[in-house]
Formats: C-alpha cells, structure tokens, sequence
C-alpha cells in the first residue's frame, strides 16, 4: 500500500480556481521523489495538500494508518528572530504529536537527532544566529525527532550552500534507504541528480512524472523554466 496517495484530486483555495487539475500522486516505501517546478506552478499548494491543512476540492488524499511524516519547512516561513535555542526548535517537533516521554528520554531523543546532522555541540546556541545550512540541519533534526517513515521537505536546500547542501541530502539518502519515504520539492533540480530515484514536474496546472536522468539535467531543467 502507498504511504501517501492523492487520487484524481483537483487543488486550490476556492471552488472554481483549482490551480492544479486531476492530480494522481503516490509515494511510496523507500521512494526519494523529487517535486519539481519553477516559481509560481502550484508546488506551495501541493504541500499544504499534502499535509493535509487544505482541504481538496475534489478527489482524495489516502493515507496509510501507520503513516508518521515529518516536515521541513522553508526558512523564509520562520522567524529568524524567534528567541529560541537550537535544542528547542528540535524539541518543538514532539509538541505535533501527543508523545509521553519524561524529561531525560525528551532530551536524549534531541540530542541524538542533533547528533545525526552533527550540530548537537551547538545545542545552546540561538536558532536565529546560525548559518543557513546549520539552520536547515537544525530543521531536518526536528522533522526526524518524531521517528518518521515519511518525510516531506519544501525548498531545503534553497539558499545553502554547496556544502551544507551536500551534508543534508547524504543524510536524506541514509533515511530513504532506511525505508523511508521521501518528497522533496525544489526549483533547482540539476542539485538532486544523485540522489532522487523518481521526479514530478509541477508545470501548466498538472504533474508529469519524468525520469530523473531527465528531470535533473539541462533537459529538465529547459522543461522546468520554458
């Protein structure tokens, strides 16, 4: 069974303005699935469909029962002033779900996800003064602290450099090999060449899936932008 599966599903925000049409999406165990498209083409509202915070307008979104997703926001939606230190950002990723843990297991359970995107010895440090790929390292750890089997990610590798953006998908790599379920949505595909093992091109209202050989090449990239 799919983790996650949108089925002839028209999306928008009012009845009459789809700005996607008959949408047939499915992701599952194991896929690392690029979403592709340039600015504008409806990636935002494919997320917020996905999510589940808005409704369809027509069709459906099954989910598995077992499905636990963690997600990756872009940094411009936060506040890079937010008065918070690096463990609690992580920490805020359990507040999504109704987790009984005590104080140690909470904190052993952050420290360890920090550790993973090797940024546990800037635990105290403030969110806001960290470096773009810290920050996305950061936001990547609170999307794994709630152990998830899906994760989907909006634009993380956006404004990061080579490095950093080399460090976060390894580490994407490593959970989809785990069996993890993976989306990523991004405009700059050429990036994700080595890494995704399916691509969607979110173009002129619709999806069209494309090799990634193709998706993340200049190809693709014509494809994207024409």
């Amino acid at each position: 069974m799919s983790r996650l599966c949108l089925v002839d599903a028209n999306l928008g925000y009012r009845a009459g303005e789809n700005i996607l049409h008959h949408v047939n999406l499915s992701v599952e165990k194991g896929d690392f699935l690029l979403l592709a498209g340039a600015n504008g083409t409806g990636k935002s509202t494919l997320v917020r469909s996905l999510l589940g915070v808005l409704p369809l307008l027509r069709g459906e979104l099954q989910v598995a029962p077992d499905l636990v997703m963690g997600y990756v926001p872009q940094q411009l939606q936060l506040d890079a002033g937010f008065p918070a230190s690096v463990f609690n950002v992580v920490e805020m990723g359990l507040w999504r779900q109704d987790i009984q843990l005590r104080s140690e297991e909470r904190r052993q359970r952050v420290m360890s996800v920090l550790e993973l995107v090797s940024m546990s010895a800037r635990s105290d440090q403030l969110f806001g003064r960290l470096s773009g790929g810290q920050k996305q390292r950061v936001l990547l750890a609170r999307s794994l602290v709630l152990q998830p089997n899906f994760l989907l990610l909006d634009e993380p590798v956006s404004g990061v450099d080579a490095r950093a953006t080399s460090m976060v998908l390894e580490l994407l790599k490593q959970q989809m090999l785990s069996g993890t379920s993976i989306v990523l949505v991004s405009h700059q595909p050429l990036a994700l060449r080595n890494y995704v093992n399916r691509s969607v091109l979110v173009k002129n209202g619709s999806l069209e899936e494309l090799a990634p050989e193709i998706m993340c090449s200049a190809e693709g990239l014509e494809k994207l932008w024409a």
